[in-house]
């Protein structure tokens, strides 16, 4: 090998190591924010709160002992679309709170849409804040209970294009009914027990306009506020988390304690955002979260799916149902967008929810006293109804229960106003629980009826023990909801950038520098992969005359074996021959050294900000903007979809650009790989899947996102071009080709 040779290959696995330790410190500066090495404020300690509380251990015919609240989530206000968000949320509001009555409300962000009339470019909507607030002022609930009875906090949209909390784009700090963007602890003392809520903001410190702000983090800062927060609610009966992002969408960052330690104390996390997803894949997006023994449960949106969720803490026991309100149709027609108005409730059908024995699917074993259920002696349910109970049936594994259900139910006085009450509208039924301890699943069913004939049937699958019965749901949510996708995006992104960079740029190189004759190295291998394909040829003939079932199986078998090892040494060779060839090579391996130390692009993140704090940097590990990171998981996707259109180029390339007959003996027929259907395929995979994004951050972040976007509008063209020039310039030889 000559010294010049030596010399380039020396050099050229320096500037690779070079670039990657450059990375390493990029990947570390844009994570530092997640970590307590910061400096951060001081919070002044809390001591936990303990209340002397009393209540009959027991769950017999007394009505005392419950909590109730209602969730909701993802209300997406919009002046623009003209179904479902208000509409549905006025109803939420003058129909479904005031049949349950409950304690406490809680929203879980997304308040507002924050998009344009082609939902393509976010910005907050003055309108549509203003419109929130007016169908709150209609109501008595934020002032209701001294400011306790409504709770709401951020979600991504109602962040879209805000620089920070203090930001006079943040609407949320003048419209809402909580006012800080930081989210809130709310503690609730009952005569039976202490509940705590405590409300964490997983909106990003600088609020980018979409599509960068689908994921959340809570830094250092965020992370000291919520161990804060954590630490007055230690000693209540049951604290509830709350987030607008599932905690598989989110970065969790370190004060003194991991995330996963902090939330041991938490019963359950309630959160929003993913909707339900499409084609049914998120139609049960709930997890148990066995190691740190909570239940993490999303509930699906008020926008198009008018649901709301309706929990019952009944002597510290959790239960929650579902509920859609009885609209005629949903998601609502809403032509008069912000201008609707809804003040009259619509019939209601009962609203049933089982609190003993609880459905096992969702029991807390680390969390509730779940041996009241087997020492208990009635069976208890909450039966909400806008007309009187005409009837109220239970069954256990079909039979009629043989004592009538019977009502203890209460309306207590919480505030001082006439309609400052908590409804808790208690049937019960005398059990002997014991005939049910066998192990086995048991479900009880219960068949209300009002006055005005509406019917609501309730089944709630239980045993007596301890035992979760499995909910079953990966399919439906329950897979996506026990990931992490931080771990996922930035590990997938690693190791197939790794592999792309070694295996298509830097040892094909390496080895093509240590060939003493390349053309020689040329010939041989294309010898050996003609009496590769010549083997394989025979084997498919033997396969095809073999007489019985299990020869052609092992002949296929072998087929396969021997085409899968002709595929990776024909890939090898193109790879050492692409090596050859400066003009590819050198522009791959700029963009795949690029996307470790450059921006994937730059432009303007936030427009509404002023002057250079619009602008802002996406790297593969982070977001860089008015001189500070913001670790948002985002950006990982965009690497890894850059990571995979390069490597897609890497791979099709180098087999494009060489002779046919270096792989196949000389025929007529051009091998699959060059016909113009693949060819097409091709170009059509770079225009979706590099160029329609591209447009989409010219279109959303400016024209400055394709001149500054070295992993992206650079790659596009650059493609391109390749591409032109490989597959519609150069001649496709027809003499030296072969059918695959």
């Amino acid at each position: 090998m000559s010294r010049h040779r030596i010399a380039n290959t020396v050099g050229l696995v320096l500037a690779t190591l070079v670039c990657w330790l450059y990375g390493l410190h990029l990947y570390h500066a844009a994570n530092r924010p997640l970590y307590s090495d910061v400096k951060l404020p001081s919070i002044e300690p809390v001591s936990p709160h303990s209340t002397e509380h009393t209540m009959d251990p027991v769950l017999s015919d007394s009505n005392d002992g419950i909590l109730t609240f209602v969730h909701a989530s993802d209300l997406h206000i919009s002046k623009y679309v003209a179904t479902g968000g208000l509409v549905h949320f006025q109803h939420f509001l003058h129909t479904a709170v005031p049949l349950v009555s409950p304690r406490l409300v809680v929203v879980t962000g997304d308040l507002t849409d924050g998009k344009d009339k082609q939902k393509l470019i976010s910005q907050q909507q003055l309108e549509e804040w203003q419109a929130y607030k007016r169908a709150l002022s209609q109501t008595d609930y934020v002032q209701r209970f001294n400011g306790t009875f409504y709770r709401d906090q951020r979600g991504n949209h109602d962040c879209f294009n805000v620089f920070s909390q203090a930001s006079s784009e943040n609407y949320f700090g003048m419209y809402s009914a909580v006012g800080d963007s930081s989210g809130y602890m709310l503690r609730i003392d009952e005569p039976f027990g202490t509940y705590s809520f405590v409300a964490s903001d997983g909106c990003p410190r600088h609020g980018f306009a979409r599509p960068l702000n689908f994921f959340g983090y809570l830094d250092a800062r965020d992370m000291q506020l919520l161990e804060s927060r954590l630490e007055e609610a230690r000693g209540s009966s049951h604290v509830f988390m709350l987030n607008h992002y599932p905690v598989s969408t989110m970065v969790y960052g370190k004060y003194r304690k991991e995330f996963g330690e902090l939330v041991r104390q938490v019963s359950v996390f309630l959160c929003g955002h993913l909707h339900e997803l499409v084609g049914g894949i998120g139609a049960q997006l709930q997890a148990y979260k066995a190691r740190e023994g909570y239940w993490e449960l999303e509930i699906g949106d008020m926008k198009e799916h008018a649901v709301y969720r309706v929990y019952a803490v009944d002597h510290d026991i959790v239960s929650f149902v579902d509920v859609h309100l009885p609209l005629p149709q949903i998601p609502m027609p809403n032509p008069e967008l912000l201008d609707v108005r809804v003040e009259a409730p619509v019939p209601h059908p009962p609203v049933v929810l089982v609190t003993n024995p609880k459905d096992a699917r969702y029991l807390l074993p680390k969390h509730e006293p779940l041996e009241r259920i087997r020492e208990s002696t009635f069976i208890r349910m909450l039966v909400w109804t806008d007309q009187p109970v005409a009837s109220v049936q239970v069954q256990i594994d079909g039979q009629v229960h043989p004592h009538p259900a019977v009502f203890r139910g209460t309306e207590r006085q919480v505030g001082s106003s006439a309609n400052e009450t908590v409804k808790t509208p208690l049937w019960v039924a005398p059990w002997d629980p014991e005939l049910y301890n066998d192990g086995t699943v048991h479900e009880l069913q219960v068949v209300a009826t009002d006055a005005a004939g509406k019917t609501t049937t309730s089944r709630t699958p239980f045993v007596i023990g301890q035992t979760l019965v499995p909910l079953q749901n990966d399919a439906r949510g329950g897979w996506i909801m026990q990931q992490s996708f931080s771990s996922m995006f930035q590990t997938s992104a690693c190791v197939s950038y790794i592999l792309m960079t070694l295996c298509l740029l830097v040892v094909p190189r390496v080895y093509f520098a240590t060939l003493p004759n390349f053309s020689s190295w040329l010939s041989e291998r294309s010898v050996l992969h003609h009496k590769d394909m010549a083997y394989i040829r025979h084997l498919y003939t033997l396969c095809c005359n073999a007489d019985s079932a299990v020869a052609k199986v092992k002949l296929g078998l072998a087929m396969l074996a021997a085409r899968a090892k002709f595929l990776v040494w024909t890939q090898f060779t193109a790879q050492v021959y692409l090596a050859s060839v400066p003009w590819l090579f050198w522009p791959g391996y700029f963009f795949a050294m690029g996307m470790c130390i450059l921006p994937l692009f730059t432009g303007r993140l936030i427009p509404s900000a002023r002057g250079s704090d619009a602008v802002g940097s996406v790297y593969a590990y982070g977001i860089y903007i008015s001189h500070e990171w913001s670790p948002l998981l985002d950006s990982w996707t965009y690497a890894l979809a850059s990571i995979v259109s390069l490597a897609v180029l890497l791979v099709y390339l180098p087999v494009a650009v060489a002779s046919p007959s270096m792989f196949y003996a000389p025929r007529a027929k051009r091998p699959w790989y060059r016909t113009v259907t693949v060819r097409v395929l091709v170009v059509l995979f770079v225009l979706v899947y590099l160029g329609a994004p591209t447009l989409m951050t010219a279109y959303t972040y400016g024209w400055v996102s394709i001149v500054f976007g070295y992993g992206r509008g650079w790659l596009f063209v650059v493609s391109c071009l390749a591409l032109y020039v490989v597959d519609w310039r150069m001649p496709v030889s027809l003499s030296n080709t072969t059918a695959a």
